[in-house]
């Protein structure tokens, strides 16, 4: 594969499109120098004539693919020149929103330097000598001339149903769609019994894993394109499995080269996405996830793991087997024999082949459309096409996606007869050979954007927006449509790529409850083809890998797991290098990667399209910058610059500039203006001392992302009007400071309404502005001349300081995609109407506002309106009242202390909705309470009254949360505990029980015996007793009178146990403790009287087993000593726990004590 005569060069025939549609004619005018141009536009034009079938004969012609190589290498020197000649020839003051359209660049006839003219005529000229020898080489080859000079297109069949609409709130990080997967069923099956009953039906010994086993590890062994991750995927995503093993299920991809860190971060996130895991060390990892993973019965899937990792396994699994309940399951994928046998696995599923029948299922699947009629002869060849697969469903579903693509009879006979075939018992190789033919028959155009994907890490999780912007840069996704835009072909281009296979859907992350994004892989076997076809032009160092890098590479990307960045030596030297890219493979996004060579060595490099400095540790950058004259993609993101320089206005090319998360910025350049061309513009958490976003956004009139937009005090006005024709604004716009905007008809000029594009708008008024602080009537005009776009899916309205919110915000008609609607700190409101005809609304937040008293109907209108509906009624009939609220899932209200009322006109409402949160509403007297799909409801600081209204009619809870007011009276108090109780006996599959701050009560009512969680906070006069409570697997109690814990009661579920500032609690009996086997941690704060685990019999205690990992004692003053023979893995945490006793006995030999301050220990 490393002989030049078995190289494949790809997009030759679109850099020679490129390159002719540059517009050099109007070089041309420069003068002295239009021979030349006339001479590359001759020779450009008489190649491209032969293109298509010296495409087609390279991939049996080695001279026919050198001869391409030398002629795609003279183009791309070809591009630089002329691009570099046509930023020369703009002047700053030309470049204005007036320039539209596909030739943006323009050439001025005014060039008068002599020295301009001659380096312009010398380099034309020298390109033109290589041309002039290319062109007489392909006479050589004989090609077959195209007669029509339009380039044909290849015709690529693409259908809607390849890539697939991701399924709302999908928290799984693994997609997998059991429709398109054939053959795995009793894989499926096997693996799955494993994981539930530890057998999976084999006569094996070797094929068990008992239920005792705290923490097992099964293993999935196959080589690549033969289905691993697509079989744990869909063991993953198994409802039995899913309920087995509940919410704590984690999917993490390790890949060759990974840090032991970055894996336990992954779990962290996918355990709580919410994990701020800001620069934790390892032992702060490790604490974290014992956690969050004690005591519960976990499965993890660690797909894709390599011998290399092996040195780092035994760390790697630790945490999950000191801190897993019994019955956790690791399921490791891999390719090695060696890393199943190595890593202790107690059951290897090897995976086969296919059979030629499932083979042909999902040949079939790809290769026609749903209810496409199938022609009987291709099937029949197609049945001989899939025999030659080998049974691997990686090149079924490639060569699937390929002849979906052809629809003659001669094209299957073709593709069934290729000496491609020819290969041998080599599986391995005979798939990469099947990639590389589907690769030669995608459209040229699509080929260049693949082959630069090769620049991603193996396994890398490629975002739409971030690739389709890459390919942008890199000239790879030309526009010849009016109002077509290179986003579009982007997305058409990813769409092909799905469809053969070569992209893979990963994920789809949740940006809004309606949108999500998606997140796509490239399997490995596909990423080495990549890298094979593009190794002339793009290269990747791994860690800091001295190898020799070819000086006439185009793209350089760097890949470190660790933290350390080493760009090359001599990068400087690197002249046609057009990409730079750094990719730290680790997870935590405040870790920073060290540079050792300097970055103004880097910036000599003038044809750099791409450059990705992210996460590096710069404080400044060179002015330098500013002379990367066709850099077009920057990225400063996470990085800890403080100042940007006056030369980044130079980049007048530029099309994304990312400086998300720049924390050190205190500066943001005043004006944008110059840079016309930006698509793109990252600004969100920049602190830059609360500075306004630049100026001159009006003139970015493609721009297309603006994530936030900070107005400026004094000109807010003339500020918000700059976004008047950026129509093409889409994703999410946050307006900061509009409560500094005092006129109203500049907000209309900004056509919001226009922006059809956007799907998420935040408009944040911010502090109270000065001489419009007061003026409520004005804010209400204002926030009404926001009107959005229809399209709109998600809205916020922070801190509005109008007396009432916009009437276009209930309306059905305005608003008929809104999913998700958030309304905060809007402290002068008093009244919002009712919501209940967005038909799409999900989810609604109402937070902080201090004058709402009513949603809804006004109830005195309302009883006229019914009454006169009644009259209405018995003359004309009834008529079915509309359904309110139809779509809603999720209703929070939260700090609203003088809301009293909700009232809509109809009863039928709420049909959907699952979760109902109501806080801190003391004052709530009315309100709806038809809920038919409730699933979980939190209530704190509501009056009991109105609790009983809202909840007589709700019996399926599965979690429920109560807390009492602090300043009830007594009567209140009692009327709360009886509502807990009546709740608590009629949701009789309550999962999730939190009580907390009820003064009155006094013993726990009857509990379901479904209950898992149970937490009791702050009942001063509570006395619980085990024998009263199910059985739980995580109990947290605190701030009660008593906690007795009777010998025999307890169920063997608990997992996790936490006990503070209970004054009546004394001991735990060995008996509680070999009664529950799951449990893991203990911990136990403030209980004055806890005198530790006795028994009558210290025997009794050494002969019983128990599997506390943690035990935790801090303020217990009475514990004498511990006997604690039978905790056969312990970590004792105690602080100031025994200020009455100078010495404790702990009877361990085997215990580690840490955090243990002022205790002295005689240990046996």
């Amino acid at each position: 594969m490393a002989e030049a005569s078995n190289l494949v060069v790809a997009g030759v025939e679109e850099v020679v499109k490129r390159l002719v549609s540059l517009g050099i004619e109007e070089a041309g005018l420069i003068r002295g120098v239009k021979e030349e141009v006339d001479k590359l536009q001759t020779f450009l034009n008489h190649i491209q004539l032969v293109l298509q079938d010296a495409d087609k004969r390279q991939m049996g012609d080695g001279s026919v693919k050198l001869w391409l190589k030398e002629l795609k290498e003279a183009a791309l020197d070809a591009e630089d020149l002329l691009e570099e000649f046509a930023y020369d020839g703009l002047l700053p003051h030309k470049l204005t929103g007036e320039q539209r359209g596909h030739k943006v660049r323009k050439f001025l006839s005014c060039f008068t330097t002599l020295k301009l003219r001659s380096n312009t005529a010398h380099s034309i000229r020298d390109i033109n000598k290589r041309l002039e020898d290319i062109d007489k080489k392909k006479d050589t080859f004989n090609f077959i001339r195209e007669t029509n000079t339009t380039t044909a297109e290849y015709n690529y069949v693409v259908s809607d149903s390849i890539v697939p609409v991701a399924a709302n709130d999908r928290e799984t990080t693994s997609m997998v769609i059991e429709s398109d997967v054939f053959g795995r069923e009793d894989d499926k099956k096997k693996i799955v019994d494993m994981l539930i009953h530890g057998s999976s039906g084999s006569n094996d010994p070797g094929s068990s894993i008992g239920a005792a086993i705290a923490l097992s590890v099964m293993t999935i062994l196959g080589f690549g394109g033969l289905g691993k991750t697509t079989l744990a995927q869909l063991v993953f995503n198994d409802a039995i499995v899913k309920e087995h093993f509940g919410s704590t299920m984690i999917w993490v991809c390790v890949s060759e080269d990974f840090a032991i860190t970055t894996i336990w971060l992954k779990i962290l996130k996918e355990i709580d996405s919410s994990t701020q895991s800001e620069s934790m060390s390892k032992q702060e990892l490790q604490k974290k996830l014992e956690k969050e993973l004690s005591g519960k019965k976990f499965l993890v899937v660690l797909d894709d793991f390599w011998q290399k990792g092996l040195d780092k396994w035994e760390d790697l699994i630790l945490p999950l087997k000191l801190h897993g309940a019994a019955g956790s399951k690791v399921v490791v994928t891999t390719r090695e024999e060696i890393v199943a046998s190595t890593i202790g696995s107690h059951y290897i599923h090897r995976l086969q082949f296919l059979s030629d029948d499932q083979c042909l299922s999902l040949f079939e699947s790809r290769a026609f459309m749903q209810g496409e009629p199938t022609a009987l002869n291709l099937v029949e060849i197609g049945k001989e096409i899939v025999k030659k697969c080998g049974g691997v469903p990686l090149a079924v579903k490639v060569l699937g996606g390929l002849m979906r693509s052809k629809r003659t009879e001669q094209e299957w006979l073709d593709i069934r007869d290729g000496e491609f075939w020819e290969l041998g018992a080599d599986v391995q190789r005979q798939v990469i050979e099947i990639l590389k033919l589907s690769y030669n028959n995608l459209p040229p155009k699509v080929r260049q954007c693949f082959s630069y994907c090769s620049i991603f890490p193996k396994d890398y999780e490629i975002q739409k927006h971030e690739v389709i912007q890459l390919w942008m840069a890199q000239g790879f996704l030309k526009t010849f449509k009016e109002g077509e835009l290179m986003e579009d072909i982007g997305e058409e281009y990813i769409r092909i790529l799905c469809t053969i296979s070569f992209f893979q859907i990963a994920v789809a992350r949740e940006k809004v409850i309606e949108s999500t994004e998606l997140i796509y892989k490239m399997h490995d076997l596909v990423h080495d083809v990549a890298q094979y076809l593009s190794k002339f032009e793009c290269k990747d160092l791994v860690n800091d890998k001295d190898d020799k890098i070819n000086e006439n590479i185009r793209h350089l990307s760097l890949i470190s797991s660790n933290k350390t960045l080493e760009i090359p030596k001599g990068i400087n030297k690197m002249t046609k290098l057009r990409s730079f890219y750094s990719f730290p493979t680790y997870a935590n996004p405040y870790d920073r990667l060290k540079v050792t060579t300097s970055l103004p060595m880097l910036l000599q490099l003038r044809f750099l399209r791409v450059l990705s400095l992210s996460r590096l540790p710069l404080k400044e950058l060179p002015s330098s910058i500013g002379g990367l004259k066709l850099l077009k993609y920057l990225d400063l993101s996470w990085s800890k610059i403080e100042r940007l320089p006056s030369t980044i206005s130079n980049l007048y090319n530029l099309q994304t500039f990312n400086l998300s998360n720049c924390e050190k910025l205190y500066e943001l350049p005043k004006s944008v203006g110059t840079l016309t061309q930006l698509r793109y513009f990252y600004t969100y958490c920049i602190h830059a001392r609360n500075r306004a976003s630049p100026r001159g956004l009006n003139e970015l009139t493609f721009l297309q992302m603006l994530d936030i937009l900070k107005l400026c005090a004094e000109c807010a006005s003339e500020h918000i009007a700059e976004l008047e024709h950026l129509n093409y604004l889409g994703g999410t716009l946050r307006l900061q400071n509009l409560g500094y905007v005092n006129d109203v008809k500049v907000v209309e000029k900004a056509n919001f309404m226009g922006k059809k594009n956007l799907h998420t708008l935040d408009m944040n008024w911010g502090p109270l502005s000065g001489t419009q602080g007061d003026n409520a009537s004005h804010h209400d005009e204002l926030l009404e001349a926001l009107g959005p776009h229809s399209d709109l899916k998600e809205l916020m309205i922070r801190n509005f300081q109008g007396l009432k919110l916009p009437g276009w915000m209930t309306n059905n008609f305005v608003l008929p995609n809104l999913v998700k609607l958030q309304l905060k700190g809007c402290h002068k409101c008093k009244e919002i109407k009712s919501l209940g005809e967005l038909c799409s609304l999900k989810e609604l937040v109402i937070e902080k506002m201090d004058s709402l008293s009513r949603i809804g109907e006004d109830h005195h209108n309302l009883q006229v309106a019914e009454s006169l509906t009644t009259t209405a009624t018995e003359v004309e009939g009834p008529e079915a009242a509309a359904i309110l609220y139809p779509c809603l899932e999720k209703l929070s209200i939260r700090y609203v202390p003088n809301l009293e009322e909700w009232f809509e006109n109809s009863a039928d409402i709420f049909p959907k909705l699952e979760k109902l949160e109501l806080r801190w509403c003391p004052k709530l007297r009315n309100m709806p309470n038809h809920f038919p799909s409730l699933q979980k409801l939190s209530i704190g600081n509501v009056n009991s009254d109105t609790v009983r209204s809202i909840t007589k009619n709700i019996t399926s809870l599965s979690s429920f949360s109560f807390e009492g007011s602090s300043s009830s009276s007594s009567s209140s108090s009692k009327k709360e505990e009886e509502e807990v109780a009546r709740m608590i006996s009629k949701n009789k599959l309550l999962e999730s029980l939190t009580v907390k701050v009820l003064s009155s009560m006094r013993c726990m009512p009857h509990l379901s015996p479904t209950l898992k969680k149970l937490e009791i906070i702050n009942c001063p006069v509570l006395k619980i007793e085990s024998a009263r409570l199910p059985c739980v697997g995580w109990l947290w109690i605190s701030d009660v009178k008593a906690f007795v814990v009777d010998d025999n009661s307890w169920s063997n579920k608990l997992s996790f146990l936490y006990v503070s500032d209970v004054p009546e609690f004394v001991q735990l009996p060995v008996d509680f403790l070999r009664n529950n086997m799951h449990l893991r941690i203990i911990r136990i704060k403030n209980c004055r009287q806890f005198e530790g685990f006795l028994s009558s019999n210290e025997e009794e205690i050494g002969s019983s087993s128990c599997c506390v990992e943690t035990l935790a004692l801090r303020d217990c003053p009475s514990i004498l000593g511990l006997q604690l023979q039978g905790f056969t893995q312990l970590e004792i945490w105690m602080s100031w726990a025994a200020r009455g006793s100078s010495h404790w006995k702990v009877c361990n030999p085997s215990a580690t004590f840490k955090a243990c301050r002022s205790v002295h220990f005689l240990k046996n």
